[in-house]
């Protein structure tokens, strides 16, 4: 019969970072005791340079995890250009807790992308990514056209407004959270802010995974 010190130590999970593949291992933090959840090793978490810069943008709040340094843009190229579904918690699962109680109450809006092209993936990387967030999601926002934003110009960028269109939803008195991964011209999160204030929200505040680096902080 196994004893109360075994029964423990076989009742733990083996953690392994989904980006180097080495076990992960538990430090004493007040992260790691409130969360059972770790997919990303702290060397490989700081590889990534967390940042947590907050900007106003068009009147509204916004917070950025990191910056769009090469470390992020390899990992967000293997998650959704190179479909490895399994990474789609790495860049939020971390700071869970500490998101889901500075956006308590909030409804996410997910940046869209082409219905087709979230067809041919499998998911939208997105949704996906803040889908570790305890948050309520409405995916209420869609794109009409297939346009890859990484593939236009600063000027193209600007005409996104053209391509994005809200449903017929009722955001009276509530509290909204648009989010995307990338925040570059900003000209996405414009066109969701323009589009979610015309639906009568109480507040809008916008979480992004990363964002570009000014060139006054090159």
């Amino acid at each position: 019969m196994k004893s109360e010190k075994q029964l423990e130590q076989s009742s733990q999970k083996t953690h392994i970072c989904k980006i180097c593949f080495k076990n992960i291992e538990k430090e004493a933090t007040i992260h790691n005791l409130m969360s059972n959840d770790i997919s990303i090793c702290h060397d490989c978490l700081l590889e990534l340079r967390p940042a947590f810069n907050e900007f106003e943008f068009e009147g509204v709040k916004c917070l950025n995890i990191f910056y769009y340094n090469e470390k992020v843009q390899e990992i967000l190229y293997q998650f959704k250009g190179c479909n490895d579904y399994e990474l789609r918690t790495i860049f939020l699962e971390y700071y869970k807790n500490y998101l889901n109680y500075k956006f308590n109450g909030y409804i996410m809006v997910p940046a869209p992308s082409f219905e087709e092209m979230d067809e041919e993936r499998g998911f939208n990387h997105v949704e996906e990514m803040f889908s570790v967030l305890n948050l309520k999601m409405e995916k209420c926002v869609h794109k009409t056209k297939k346009v890859k934003q990484a593939d236009l110009t600063s000027e193209e960028r600007k005409n996104i407004k053209d391509v994005l269109v809200i449903d017929d939803i009722d955001f009276s008195n509530k509290k909204i959270l648009i989010v995307d991964d990338v925040f570059t011209t900003g000209s996405t999160v414009k066109t969701m802010i323009n589009l979610v204030s015309q639906k009568h929200p109480k507040k809008i505040k916008a979480l992004l995974m990363s964002k570009t680096i000014d060139l006054d902080r090159r």
